[in-house]
């Protein structure tokens, strides 16, 4: 017999318990009246065509067993039932009375069966005439009952896994709604809005700010009748120390905490008000859950879960699932505040930067003016307009000069730095690599030979052109050449190096000088970080690294090290390459 000739009520109760349509037409038609129940109010989830026949009113599923007996029966089943649930207790042929239709006297026969040893899955009812009893073979009974077990287990199995990806999607869009956003009033409304898959289900929210004072956040109702009532109790609902929920009632380390019992006690302390009471008492509170937010070794707040659902309790999954929340929770709003820090710091950072720069755009220029004095003296004096220079005079207007142009060079170099603070390029042009170290090296020959240091240029031929300013090509290639003899002892070698490698012109400049350790490779760009003063005691301010490698970058290019303490440095400069091809076409093209 197919499912689609199956009488009605078959089909009905068919889909609602889930059985087997072999399993349903053999207890449809036995002899004997079947009914299976679930839980302790004793809820009918199959009854069978004999057992309804009995019935005084029409059955449907989920209709408790005790409600279609005569009250007298009703209580003598009631006991037998909560007992067979309770001890898992098998109870034959116990006096039950009359039922609604018929005249005749009925007992019954209980048995439960269950998932494992302990722990009922539901009774088994049969119903049988008291005088003419028509008892059920011992393989009618075996059989039911397994058939029953099995079908209701893979119901069960049906339900968990159904609920298992429900909070697997819950979880997820919860986190994607939690890490949207950095900013963190957006992330504490996310965050207030979060609740577990429940019905009814509503959260509030605790924080434990910077200064150990915590704050409740707005308080969000699925309900709008009720979101009008939470905010009638946000005006002046606040935590407070003893709370028996929400984040003072929690610590680092403290478990969850689940209020199902005695809600109305725990509301009355946690109320603060009459005004507040009776809110919440409008709210219809029925169980509440809070779970610590953590983050590290820091507790920064809990989550509550309130829901109005009567005889709805919190299980070991919907707390694994606030738990989960929580986490999230923290993490996203850790992440906002120190995002948030993050820019704070920034903005002062960039605020005492641009104060710096503009002292020490002032004060350079205001440098140079006397400066450029003394040097008009300096000449007066060597040309002896005032009178005769003694040859000690002239050495010691020589060292006057030399300390002279040292300070302003410094002074230069402090203007060229605020004035970097958006490096311009004038015209990128053709460069030839050669071109470009033929020039430095012509600015720093004098400071090679007064050191006694070697000069080697190598693979550096006309072929080797590179996209930049020549002016500023110049300006870094001089103050890397300059920086090599500074760290170069006497004796030493400098050696340049140009190559082309695919769409890029590679120039180093090479020392064996005392080098640079590799935890301060990264520094030496850092403006006014200078690592070493040189052997010879040598000092400038620290800006003509930061200065290159912005030029280099204004360039499309950059500017990079390697080194090692004792076996000296090489800094290259990367430009874009111009093509021969390109360069001949552009030549023919002028």
């Amino acid at each position: 017999m197919s499912s689609q000739k199956l009488p009605n009520p078959v089909k009905a109760w068919s889909k609602q318990a889930d059985l087997g349509e072999t399993l349903h037409l053999f207890l449809e038609y036995a002899p004997s009246a079947f009914a299976i129940t679930r839980g302790p109010s004793h809820t009918v989830v199959y009854a069978n065509s004999a057992f309804r026949s009995l019935a005084g009113t029409p059955l449907r599923p989920g209709f408790p067993l005790l409600d279609i007996l005569l009250p007298e029966a009703g209580a003598r089943i009631r006991t037998l039932l909560d007992r067979a649930l309770a001890n898992s207790e098998v109870l034959h042929d116990r006096f039950v009375g009359s039922l609604p239709r018929g005249n005749d006297y009925w007992s019954c026969t209980i048995w439960p069966f269950c998932h494992s040893a302990t722990e009922p899955a539901g009774l088994v009812v049969e119903l049988q005439r008291s005088a003419h009893r028509t008892s059920s073979p011992a393989i009618l009974r075996e059989v039911t009952e397994r058939l029953l077990l099995v079908a209701l287990e893979g119901a069960d199995a049906a339900e968990r896994a159904q609920s298992a990806l429900t909070r697997s999607n819950f979880m997820s869009e919860a986190g994607r709604l939690l890490a949207a956003s950095l900013d963190t009033s957006v992330t504490r409304s996310t965050v207030a809005g979060i609740s577990l898959p429940v019905i009814g289900a509503w959260c509030i929210v605790d924080l434990i700010e910077a200064d150990g004072s915590t704050t409740r956040l707005s308080m969000i109702h699925p309900d709008p009748r009720k979101q009008e009532l939470l905010r009638e109790l946000a005006r002046d609902w606040q935590p407070e120390r003893g709370d028996p929920f929400g984040a003072p009632a929690m610590s680092l380390g403290s478990p969850p905490l689940v209020i199902d019992h005695d809600v109305e006690a725990a509301l009355e302390v946690a109320a603060h008000s009459s005004q507040n009471l009776q809110v919440l008492h409008e709210l219809e509170i029925t169980s509440l859950l809070t779970v610590p937010m953590v983050i590290g070794n820091r507790l920064i707040g809990a989550l509550t879960f309130l829901t109005d659902s009567p005889g709805r309790h919190y299980s070991s999954e919907d707390i694994q699932l606030a738990q989960g929340l929580a986490e999230r929770s923290a993490e996203a709003l850790e992440s906002a505040r120190s995002y948030e820090e993050a820019l704070l710091l920034r903005g002062e950072a960039e605020d005492a930067t641009q104060s710096r720069m503009r002292f020490l755009g002032n004060i350079s220029h205001e440098l140079r003016t006397p400066l450029n004095a003394i040097m008009g003296y300096i000449d007066l004096m060597a040309e002896e307009i005032h009178g005769p220079v003694t040859p000690a005079q002239r050495n010691d207007l020589a060292r006057i000069r030399l300390n002279h142009g040292h300070l302003l060079n410094l002074v230069n170099e402090l203007l060229s730095f605020v004035r970097a603070g958006a490096p311009r390029t004038n015209t990128i042009t053709a460069l030839p690599a050669n071109d470009a170290l033929a020039r430095a090296f012509g600015l720093i020959e004098n400071m090679l030979a007064r050191k006694g240091l070697r000069y080697r240029s190598e693979s550096c031929d006309a072929t080797v052109i590179a996209l930049g300013d020549p002016e500023r090509v110049t300006q870094i290639l001089v103050n890397l050449l300059a920086n090599a003899v500074k760290f170069t002892p006497k004796g030493g070698q400098i050696t340049t190096r140009c190559e082309a490698v695919e769409d890029w012109v590679f120039i180093r400049v090479i020392d064996d000088g005392i080098g640079i350790d590799a935890s301060k490779l990264d520094a030496i760009f850092e403006p006014f970080i200078q690592v070493d003063p040189g052997p010879a005691g040598d000092s400038g301010i620290g800006l003509g690294l930061a200065i290159s490698r912005e030029l280099a970058r204004t360039m499309d290019g950059n500017l990079t090290v390697q080194s090692k303490p004792g076996e000296g440095s090489c800094f290259t400069l990367s430009l874009p390459r111009m093509r021969t091809r390109k360069l001949a076409e552009s030549r023919q093209l002028a």
